[in-house]
């Protein structure tokens, strides 16, 4: 029998399969359990579970995935950190949790949201593997970022799970470096967000009655402004501008309206007398 000898480098792996041992020396693991190999010997491993140091033994080359990861010691307390973009690292993180609310439904015969979960899930593992894969071109990996973080928010809302509260690039904020109103205009907008999704996900559900449903359903808005007057005492001719702006992005929100004023209290075209009028479309 060849004999063991030690791994060249630090290594670590997660089990990708479940393996009963049959008893000393030989390691059971669990789906998922971090292991750190120590030695290795044909197809076998030998190492012990990170979050359980002192189960230790043999386990099988092929039930586990080598991993790049970075470790961080700090009093004596090893971090173990996947070497993967964040976002990758918070698709897996979404899979486990979605996972275990997933054998709920299933168990709970609870089959229109079992089959709801079981294709988000999907979604996601595809697009980690795009993620992970260091392919995509700069422009197909932001779209398939904004979709990654539009997925999770909406699972995690019809979950009933915690928000989790993102900048304009789908990063997650942090709270010890980001104020309490900009968390909280956040939060605020991805609720909405997640709302409007809900709500366009609902509707696909719903009969289809022809156009006339189809219009009337629509939640866009006009607003019509008519300018009569404006008063100033500044003696010059003056150009007034229009918009509109939400508070809560704390942005303007359309294109400006531009009214030339004259001196004497009349616009600067006189033919436009009582006849200052615009319509601001899809708010």
């Amino acid at each position: 029998m060849a004999p063991w000898r030690k791994t060249d480098k630090e290594r670590h792996g997660v089990a990708i399969y479940n393996f009963q041992g049959s008893g000393p020396p030989q390691l059971s693991l669990q789906i998922g359990d971090v292991v750190r190999i120590q030695e290795t010997c044909g197809d076998w491993y030998r190492g012990y579970l990170v979050k359980h140091k002192m189960l230790q033994g043999i386990f099988p080359k092929s039930f586990i995935y080598i991993k790049e990861v970075t470790v961080e010691k700090k009093r004596n307390i090893e971090n173990i950190i996947p070497a993967e973009i964040p976002l990758a690292q918070e698709v897996t993180t979404t899979l486990w949790e979605w996972g275990s609310i997933w054998k709920q439904l299933y168990v709970a015969s609870k089959k229109e949201r079992f089959l709801q979960v079981q294709s988000m899930m999907y979604d996601l593992m595809e697009w980690r593997s795009q993620l992970l894969s260091g392919t995509l071109p700069k422009d197909e990996l932001k779209e398939l970022k904004q979709k990654v973080t539009s997925k999770i928010d909406y699972g995690n809302k019809i979950l009933e799970l915690d928000l989790i509260v993102r900048d304009e690039d789908g990063n997650i904020l942090d709270p010890d470096n980001t104020s309490i109103i900009s968390l909280f205009h956040a939060h605020e907008e991805a609720t909405d967000k997640i709302t409007e999704r809900i709500k366009e996900e609902m509707s696909k559900d719903q009969p289809d009655y022809g156009m006339y449903s189809r219009i009337s359903s629509s939640p866009t808005h006009s607003l019509y402004v008519f300018v009569r007057n404006f008063v100033c005492r500044i003696g010059e001719d003056a150009e007034l501008f229009m918009s509109l702006y939400d508070p809560n992005k704390q942005m303007v929100i359309s294109e400006n309206y531009l009214v030339r004023w004259g001196s004497r209290g009349f616009p600067k075209e006189i033919e436009m007398l009582n006849n200052l009028k615009v319509v601001f479309t899809i708010l």
